[in-house]
């Protein structure tokens, strides 16, 4: 087994481009490897002709090459050894102890894994010197050299000999993967990473410059209605808000604020252009082509997109353009998509909604996408045993309806509003937030057979209701206690898995809680059908404050270290999200796994959605 750390130079920054694009950039260069084998002491080397040897000698030892993140270490040895632009040495001989770490729960940057695990700290100096020496030097107007700073360049190799020991130090106390399966999922998505997507970088190029466009445009018209000089500043904007004595309509400027604003009949023309023009200044969609240009290789493939165990549960994240977080608008059936395209790649622009429904077609094809329907709403079922709703899915009934049938006969509306919103313990917030308007709120809250008419005022309803003096939260309440009482199995999952954090015990047929005790105190296991588990370190109960609007506040309940959020609260609900989601992704993951084997080019995936490159049949997928 052979431990490994390198650190390495390029004009790109990291972060910005990923690790595909920095080590294929031409001046990507090894500055320092350090090496052992086993317990052997650690060597470093800075001499590019060394370091030429040693990546040759450590592929052809055969032995696997342990590092933390070990697929950055992975792309510069398939540099350093002459593998042409797209091709990369293989995962399967590679060991990553951050993906091990991530996957029992613990932080993933090696200085917060290796203080959590009592082990040798990193030397905090490192961001220093790596900013230093990494990096070009915008003062010099190129890199610095070793002669440069001789002191701080043997601190730089110390800190590069130390990161083998603790990372070395944390693999001994991590183990390997929990479960074979895991492990496999780990190699196919870094399969999945090398292959990456391709994109139409053409129409990247004109769309971002049409977005750069529209920015400037907008703001420019947004300076001439409020005079405020940087309308994405919140701060003057909100100034500018409370001069038109709109800070009741509008106390923020989130977005869910402003649509709700549009649709009132309070706004004079120009107010509503302002926003409306600030609302398009602050989507993200148009930033994801320019994006895509910085990252995109030269065979024009998008790589590295998808982060393993981006989520405490196991889910992924994305990386780069996030294919996880792309806008679904999509184009009416009366707009032709290839003429808006063809007025872009002609230079006349486009409007900011039309980018945004341009993001997805970007990404190049053909491709055969296919996804699981209703995943968290079956492995929720499946994990509480509500088998009234199990055997709606095996029927292929619509879960909507018979939902809403079981709350009383209401619509399918608001049936498919109480799965989405209330599976995880949620209450009438959790209905506010999915409705996503007014009217959409009222006629959730509303009994069926009672048309709500739009801008008609909520307590006009209850009186055609024949409850005059309802509120609209009683009457949203009344829909959280029906899907309660439809989905009692589910309740007492919530129950019974806030229960599990107390005592191990078995939950159902398909989970059970043990635990253990490590350096955060005690670690409870949240074990999953697939054979892992959720891990949760230093749970205890415990009282806590919080910030309230009325002041601050004593709560008590459930708490534990979250990898990357430190310190946080927990209840029966969201474990059941945790386990309901976590559970989702090992369906997919065990689908990757599975195309993977079969020789499937997947080169993507979303949640519960899969992307296959070429036309297959979307059965046999």
């Amino acid at each position: 087994m052979i431990h490994l750390d390198v650190e390495t130079y390029c004009e790109l920054d990291l972060k910005t481009v990923g690790a595909y694009r920095y080590t294929s950039h031409p001046s990507f260069m090894v500055l320092m490897a350090a090496w052992a084998y086993d317990d052997d002491p650690v060597e470093v080397t800075t001499d590019p002709e060394d370091i030429a040897e040693l990546m040759r000698e450590l592929w052809d030892s055969g032995e696997t090459i342990v590092a933390h993140n070990a697929a950055f270490e992975r792309l510069v040895m398939s540099r350093v050894l002459g593998l042409p632009p797209g091709k990369y040495l293989t995962p399967e001989r590679f060991h990553d102890v951050m993906a091990v770490a991530a996957e029992k729960g613990w932080p993933q940057s090696l200085d917060k894994l290796s203080e959590a695990l009592d082990g040798e700290r990193k030397d905090s100096a490192g961001t220093r010197l790596i900013n230093m020496f990494s990096k070009p030097n915008k003062r010099l107007g190129r890199r610095l050299l070793p002669e440069d700073k001789p002191e701080e360049w043997a601190a730089f190799v110390e800190y590069c000999r130390q990161d083998v020991v603790t990372s070395r130090d944390a693999h001994k106390a991590l183990g390997d993967f929990p479960t074979e399966t895991e492990r496999q999922v780990y190699l196919v998505d870094q399969h999945i990473n090398d292959r990456g997507m391709y994109i139409d970088v053409a129409l990247a190029r004109a769309a971002a410059k049409a977005a750069e466009e529209n920015q400037i445009a907008h703001e420019l018209r947004v300076r001439q209605i409020t005079g405020v000089e940087n309308p994405s500043s919140v701060q003057q904007m909100m100034a500018w808000v409370k001069s038109q004595g709109l800070h009741k309509l509008l106390p923020n400027l989130q977005s869910a604020t402003v649509k709700a604003a549009l649709r009132s009949d309070q706004l004079t023309a120009e107010q509503r252009e302002a926003l409306e023009l600030r609302q398009e200044l602050a989507l993200s969609a148009s930033k994801k082509f320019s994006a895509a240009l910085e990252i995109v290789m030269p065979d024009g493939r998008l790589r590295g997109g998808f982060r393993f165990f981006g989520a405490h549960t196991g889910r992924w994240a994305g990386r780069g353009v996030q294919p996880h977080n792309l806008p679904r608008e999509q184009f009416d059936n009366d707009v032709d998509m290839e003429l808006v395209i063809d007025d872009l790649m002609n230079g006349d622009g486009a409007s900011s909604l039309d980018l945004k429904r341009l993001v997805r077609p970007m990404f190049d094809g053909p491709l055969t996408v296919v996804d699981y329907s209703a995943i968290e709403a079956r492995v929720i079922a499946w994990l509480a045993g509500e088998e009234w709703a199990l055997e709606a899915f095996r029927d292929g009934r619509d879960i909507y309806v018979e939902t809403a049938e079981r709350m009383g006969g209401l619509t399918r509306f608001q049936g498919k509003v109480a799965v989405l919103a209330l599976g995880y313990a949620g209450g009438v917030n959790s209905l506010k937030a999915m409705a996503g308007s007014p009217e959409a709120l009222k006629n959730i809250a509303a009994p069926p057979g009672v048309d709500v008419s739009e801008g008609e005022p909520w307590e006009a309803i209850a009186k055609r209701m024949g409850s005059p003096g309802l509120t609209m939260d009683e009457g949203l309440q009344r829909r959280v206690d029906q899907y309660r009482q439809a989905n009692r199995r589910i309740v007492n999952l919530w129950h019974r898995l806030e229960e599990a954090l107390d005592a191990p015990t078995q939950i159902g047929r398909h989970l059970s809680t043990t635990e253990s005790h490590d350096s955060l105190g005690r670690a409870v296991h949240l074990n999953l059908p697939s054979g892992r588990s959720i891990t949760y370190h230093g749970v205890r109960w415990e009282k806590y404050r919080i910030q309230t609007d009325d002041g601050p506040k004593t709560k008590e309940s459930w708490r534990y270290v979250d990898p990357r959020r430190g310190r946080i609260g927990t209840f029966g609900g969201r474990l059941a999200e945790n386990a309901t989601q976590a559970g989702a992704r090992d369906v997919l993951a065990e689908g990757l796994i599975r195309l993977h084997r079969l020789g499937y080019d997947v080169v993507g995936h979303v949640h519960d959605e899969v992307l296959v490159a070429g036309r297959h049949d979307p059965e046999e997928i």
